[in-house]
């Protein structure tokens, strides 16, 4: 009985449920992962990369490494199709994530969007913590933009945090005329201990929880206060001059409540906003289209919005 009572944790609340399963499997991830294995986040970024290598993406994409001045990165296209400009700004809690790792994704936002799609790096936590990524991601955003063309810029979880504190600097410098839309990919939009993230902690199809959340918060801000809107975007005061905005994400995952609150100050200061939800679907989805239906969905919808916003006539 009492060997029962230990194991009652792992068992799915009911055996015939897929979403009981699923959520006894990131229950025993997230147990094996912090209390068992206790990777690092060095090991965990090295593991993801690794994986990465295995899925390049559709037959038809191209990739190659960017190296100038101002940012870093990778560039990748679709048959070389190059209609227009995407830039994409990885997620990874500010700890993981690559051009290498996105490959597959853009390659597939490029070929429902026939537009080339950056990929900035940026420095990562913990080796490198506030403000290096949010340097980076300006400085790369900054120097894209001068190029003068039009640009739809994307960011996904931390990606969408950095792509926020970024556009509140440009704003300020009035320089946001290039930028044709922005789309916020599960945004990771409010750091601080008392996010609604944090209260709710719903992880029933999460692969994190609320004290993942608040260690990759402390990682990377490192002492700099979680209540600066650069960094907590949800507390943005005032109104940005919003280019158009497309937002999305899963109605179940971790961060839902503090996308939803966002969403609702984004909207109510831009007519121009489009949303798409999922009733059910694991953060991060968007990064495997190849895999998961939901990633499909995802690309395709998007990659038509970016075609709208840039002006680009719709794809039969």
């Amino acid at each position: 009985m009492a060997q029962e009572q230990q194991l009652q944790p792992w068992w799915p609340s009911d055996w015939t449920s897929k979403s009981a399963w699923l959520e006894s499997a990131h229950r025993a991830a997230r147990v094996l992962r912090r209390d068992v294995a206790h990777a690092t986040p060095q090991q965990l970024r090295q593991a993801i990369d690794v994986a990465s290598l295995l899925n390049p993406g559709p037959w038809g994409g191209d990739y190659s490494e960017v190296t100038c001045p101002e940012w870093s990165g990778a560039e990748v296209t679709w048959k070389e199709r190059s209609e227009g400009t995407v830039v994409w700004v990885h997620g990874g809690a500010f700890a993981f994530g690559s051009p290498r790792v996105y490959r597959a994704a853009a390659v597939h936002l490029a070929r429902a969007s026939r537009c080339r799609v950056l990929l900035p790096s940026y420095r990562l936590a913990p080796e490198h913590p506030f403000p290096a990524a949010h340097d980076d991601v300006f400085q790369a955003l900054e120097s894209i933009l001068s190029e003068g063309d039009e640009v739809v810029i994307v960011g996904d979880s931390a990606g969408g945090n950095l792509v926020l504190g970024a556009l509140q600097k440009m704003s300020r410098q009035g320089d946001l005329s290039n930028v044709a839309g922005v789309a916020l990919l599960s945004p990771w939009c409010d750091l601080r201990k008392e996010a609604e993230s944090i209260r709710h902690n719903d992880v029933s199809h999460s692969p994190f929880d609320s004290e993942d959340s608040l260690a990759y918060s402390r990682q990377y801000l490192a002492g700099h206060p979680a209540d600066d809107p650069l960094v907590s975007p949800i507390l943005m005061k005032g109104s940005l001059p919003w280019p158009p905005v497309y937002m999305e994400w899963a109605e179940d995952e971790f961060l839902a409540p503090d996308v939803q609150l966002l969403r609702d100050q984004i909207r109510a200061a831009q007519p121009d906003f489009r949303q798409r939800t999922e009733p059910a679907a694991v953060h991060g989805w968007q990064t495997l289209p190849d895999v998961l239906p939901e990633g499909k969905r995802s690309s395709e919808a998007l990659g038509a919005w970016v075609r709208e916003k840039l002006g680009l006539p719709a794809l039969r």
